[in-house]
């Protein structure tokens, strides 16, 4: 029995401990909230004048709005409206394995835009949207806080 017991640990240790059957990012969103976006353009105006480099790049802009978790999977998708010079572009990000009962990750989608080639990036609208954590949630992204 001890030998049955030492040579099974090691394959149940080797098995992963969230068995997920899709990443986060295939996950469903069915609802998402709109979030303020009027104070952070004001921001970006002010860092213009100021010379700050990160209001030219729309992932440095994202990165300002809302730094970046440190979780156990991320997921970042940019998209622009062409290769060179975009003047539209969208970025979602996807948060995965936060240390929150409730909570198991969030989903955002970033609109961006800008005037020409030489102007800073706005954000026109920012998406949110909550994937809950507990065993009878299901494997979506809502609007709907966390119970």
């Amino acid at each position: 029995m001890k030998l049955l017991i030492a040579l099974l640990f090691p394959v149940f240790l080797s098995c992963s401990m969230v068995a997920e059957d899709k990443r986060p990012d295939e996950f469903p969103v069915v609802s998402c909230n709109n979030l303020e976006v009027r104070n952070f353009n004001l921001k970006i105006s002010d860092a213009m004048k100021n010379g700050e480099k990160w209001v030219y790049h729309p992932l440095l802009v994202i990165q300002e709005y809302r730094k970046v978790a440190d979780t156990r999977f991320v997921s970042i998708l940019l998209n622009n409206d062409s290769v060179e010079n975009p003047l539209n572009s969208t970025i979602t990000l996807v948060e995965e394995g936060y240390l929150d009962d409730s909570v198991r990750g969030q989903w955002f989608r970033f609109y961006l835009e800008r005037e020409s080639s030489e102007s800073v990036w706005k954000i026109r609208e920012v998406r949110q949207a909550y994937l809950c954590g507990r065993m009878a949630s299901p494997k979506e992204f809502s609007k709907e806080r966390c119970p």
